[in-house]
């Protein structure tokens, strides 16, 4: 009775046994089951997230072509545009050239259609004076203010003459290197005259003498001239005129400063273009006006800078010449 019972219970924990494998390799076999399928919907979130982003990237792509193409399209507008603007431009100045070789032509023309006459009139002027023992005072006064006359006359016929020439002779320029000190020295003593006449002192401000500027000398020795004869001319008598040369960098910086009455707003708006300059309290005369433009042009030639200020502290005027060296 005990043995059978006994029995029974073997086989119930037997059975009971078998019953719980076979549940829990169903439980695996379902988490498996289960594991394959969140993998599979991994699977598929991936994938549509993918062809999400394909799908955005292929429409940003034909969007941006088609913004691309649309400022392609105004870029060749632009271009078009500005390429006539260009031929226009280009038109323009062939006929600007053009007219401004004519009047080069007539300038010169008549540039020296009047420097044959005026030359005339300043011999017979000489020959006058030759017997001025028999004229009155009224005339010889009369004799002079012709003969200051025809001398500014030819005088400025000649500055005609060098601002053409000027402007002919762009090509021919040499440049070598010079010592800007010994043109100063050149440039004083051929003003000398002028110097001793108004007894006006030169001062050359310069700390290295024997700096030397790759340029044309005879361009650079007409500038300088040209602002010496200039600053003589509006200074008084018994002062002083002042050249000054320093280096900055590759710059070489010539300043020429006179202690004259200086320069008056309207004039300096149009220093450099030609214009007549009325003269000092000594010598009322409208000066021409063509050295100025002739240094302008010079300077312009060799790739530089010119500019004309009054001096802050005390009177006359500072003109500033800068050069490449």
């Amino acid at each position: 009775m005990i043995f059978n019972r006994f029995k029974l219970f073997f086989f119930f924990i037997i059975f009971q046994s078998i019953s719980i494998s076979s549940g829990f390799a169903q439980v695996v076999q379902d988490a498996a089951h289960l594991e394959d399928l969140s993998n599979m919907r991994t699977l598929v979130l991936l994938l549509l997230a993918f062809a999400f982003v394909i799908m955005f990237g292929f429409i940003y792509v034909v969007k941006s072509h088609r913004e691309l193409k649309h400022q392609y399209t105004i870029i060749d507008k632009q271009k078009n545009e500005i390429a006539e603007k260009n031929e226009q431009l280009a038109f323009s100045n062939d006929s600007l050239e053009e007219m401004n070789i004519e009047k080069n032509n007539v300038l010169s023309v008549v540039a020296h259609d009047l420097k044959t006459p005026l030359g005339n009139i300043q011999g017979l002027v000489e020959l006058v004076k030759l017997n001025e023992d028999t004229l009155t005072k009224e005339q010889k006064e009369y004799l002079d203010l012709v003969g200051k006359v025809v001398t500014d006359g030819i005088g400025m016929v000649n500055n005609m003459l060098d601002v053409h020439k000027i402007e002919a002779e762009l090509k021919e320029m040499v440049l070598i290197n010079t010592n800007v000190y010994d043109i100063i020295e050149k440039v004083t003593k051929l003003h000398e005259p002028a110097i001793l006449a108004k007894s006006v002192k030169i001062n050359v401000d310069m700390a290295d003498r024997g700096l030397q500027i790759n340029t044309d000398a005879q361009y650079l020795r007409q500038i300088i001239s040209n602002l010496v004869s200039n600053a003589i001319k509006y200074t008084p008598t018994n002062t002083s005129v002042n050249i000054a040369v320093s280096e900055n960098d590759n710059i070489i910086e010539i300043t020429v400063s006179d202690e004259g009455k200086g320069i008056s707003d309207d004039l300096m708006k149009r220093l450099f273009a030609g214009y007549k300059v009325k003269g000092s309290e000594s010598d009322e005369k409208a000066s021409p006006g063509f050295g100025l433009l002739i240094t302008r042009r010079l300077v312009d030639k060799l790739k530089g800078k010119i500019s004309a200020k009054n001096k802050t502290t005390e009177t006359g005027a500072v003109f500033k010449v800068e050069l490449l060296r």
